[in-house]
């Protein structure tokens, strides 16, 4: 049996679960609080369970994008860093970064989808219309989260691919 393929498997599957459970959680608490505050929206309200469905399809479709980078550098740390210990600490900050960005790119395109709802609509009062449970606005401004995520997802992961630590090759 190969152990660091075993460990690094494990810890694909563990970071995995943690960070969808992390994400799915965080950002539906912060999405809902900010709305329920502001625009009184309620539990049986379908077009902001739309909408919220969208944002949270999004940043997980997003976020799951920086696993494979997070999993290549715990793949190049293995091999420099011996302790268990201090390659779960190393991992643990590259690991931190990439789910930061991940959230901070989620977090863009969430509001650029919102953004460019409102200049698409300027007649129209989108959250108040979600308010009111209008399932057209709600379902409309999530597709177009839905697909800036889709469009975004590619280059977040080449952005998390330059913070790499890949080893240095010599060449005489």
């Amino acid at each position: 049996m190969n152990n660091k393929l075993l460990f690094l498997a494990s810890t694909q599957l563990v970071l995995a679960l943690l960070l969808s459970i992390l994400v799915t959680f965080l950002s539906y608490k912060i999405f809902r609080a900010f709305m329920v505050k502001r625009y009184k929206i309620t539990d049986d309200n379908f077009a902001f369970a739309l909408l919220c469905s969208a944002i949270l399809f999004s940043v997980g479709y997003i976020i799951s994008g920086t696993l494979q980078p997070a999993l290549s550098v715990i793949r190049i740390l293995s091999q420099e860093i011996k302790s268990n210990s201090e390659l779960f600490f190393a991992s643990a900050k590259y690991v931190s970064l990439f789910v930061l960005l991940g959230f901070f790119v989620s977090f863009i395109v969430i509001m650029l989808g919102m953004y460019l709802f409102t200049l698409l609509t300027r007649n129209v009062k989108e959250f108040e219309e979600i308010g009111k449970d209008n399932k057209a606005i709600g379902l409309l401004v999530g597709v177009i989260i839905i697909v800036i995520a889709l469009f975004v997802k590619d280059s977040t992961i080449l952005l998390l691919e330059a913070f790499i630590p890949y080893p240095k090759l010599y060449i005489p």
